[in-house]
């Protein structure tokens, strides 16, 4: 009987942690055009960034934004930014770019209420020197505190679950 309702403890257990992982999960970037850290020829007219979820909108107020800076740190004005489901794009103006590295920064909302903001580089047929070096952000890769956590407690209960099926071996129960 104990051994019954240990297991259906168990599996209680597991189900618990499992169905709590959606809530602790945070939009990620999933592809970047033109590709992350790409060396190009010529600029592109549209740069966009694609997520795992899909981004909130909110009628005309502005929750995901992007931007792009050229290599003297000057902000390029937009044409237009555009949001299609999980899809952020801006459209770059037709004008002569200089060659170095483009930094392209983000901030989104996804449906869930989760912010994040990242950048990262273009090259412009070659990077530029003296040129600080872009923190990668966590959406490329990120580990958030609340997985730590929950990981943290299920090899605890399965330390725990092992320490007692052995104790009960020994003790021939």
């Amino acid at each position: 009987m104990f051994r019954k309702v240990s297991h259906i403890a168990l599996a209680v257990f597991i189900l618990a942690c499992s169905a709590s992982t959606p809530a602790l999960a945070h939009t990620s970037v999933v592809k970047t055009i033109p590709s992350y850290k790409s060396t190009l020829s010529k600029m592109p007219e549209t740069i966009s960034i694609e997520f795992t979820d899909i981004l909130m909108t909110l009628g005309e107020k502005k929750v995901n934004s992007i931007e792009v800076t050229d290599p003297s740190g000057v902000e390029i004005p937009l044409v237009a930014t555009n949001i299609d489901k999980s899809v952020l794009s801006a459209s770059l103006p037709q004008r002569s770019y200089r060659d170095g590295t483009y930094l392209v920064s983000y901030r989104v909302v996804s449906a869930d209420g989760h912010s994040i903001s990242g950048s990262y580089e273009l090259y412009l047929n070659t990077p530029s020197e003296n040129v600080a070096p872009v923190e990668e952000h966590q959406s490329f890769f990120h580990i958030h505190q609340g997985h730590i956590t929950q990981g943290g407690v299920v090899l605890i209960f399965i330390f725990l679950w092992w320490t007692y099926r052995r104790f009960n071996r020994e003790q021939g129960l």
